[in-house]
Formats: structure tokens, C-alpha cells, sequence
């Protein structure tokens, strides 16, 4: 395997630095944290599907029209997502719950 560039690195740390804040910068990058990345998509995967299902902001003037456009929209959002998107609070909720392991892999356990 080829050594991970400089700028891979900062790269990565620039993701994990949205999900974990500053001391993302402190980890070293390595292929652990590579792998861990890849769990985190794929847990935040299943929550992002299940987000365009949840309706949005309730319109009470016309209620029935409301729900109708509801489901038409959230079948629509579904539909329109791309495999590899994901809901920003679902990376979020996942990444919460591997943050020790991050920090495991920076350190090479």
C-alpha cells in the first residue's frame, strides 16, 4: 500500500475536523482511520435514507394539500439521492458514537 500523502491527510482531517472539532487536527491519519471512515459513511447511510422520508414544516392553512405534498415530496427526495450522499446530522450521530475509535486508530492501536 502506498504511503498516505500530506495532502491526503489534510483532507481527511478536514472531514474529521467538522465531525469532532479541533482536535481532529492533533490525529495522526493512518489507514485505520481510513477504514474507520468508511464505517461512518456506511452507518450514516441508513440514517440519511431514512431523512428524506421526514416531513418538513407543517403548513396549517391547508392541511390535506400539506400531507399530499408531503409524501409526493419525500417519495421525490428519495429518489433524487445519490448513493453516496448523506444527511449532515446523520454523519454526525454516527461519528459521535466512534470517536474513541478515531482516536484509537490516530494513535495506532
Amino acid at each position: 500500500m502506498e504511503p498516505i500523502t500530506e495532502d491526503e491527510a489534510r483532507e481527511v482531517r478536514d472531514v474529521l475536523e467538522k465531525l469532532y472539532g479541533p482536535m481532529a487536527r492533533t490525529w495522526r491519519i493512518n489507514t485505520a482511520i481510513y477504514e474507520l471512515l468508511g464505517q461512518l459513511i456506511i452507518q450514516s447511510k441508513q440514517c440519511s435514507k431514512a431523512m428524506t422520508l421526514v416531513p418538513r414544516p407543517w403548513d396549517f392553512s391547508h392541511p390535506i394539500k400539506w400531507a399530499q405534498k408531503q409524501v409526493r415530496q419525500a417519495i421525490i427526495r428519495y429518489l433524487k439521492t445519490p448513493e453516496g450522499q448523506h444527511y449532515t446530522v446523520c454523519m454526525r450521530t454516527a461519528a459521535l458514537s466512534m470517536r474513541s475509535d478515531f482516536e484509537m486508530a490516530s494513535l495506532g492501536f
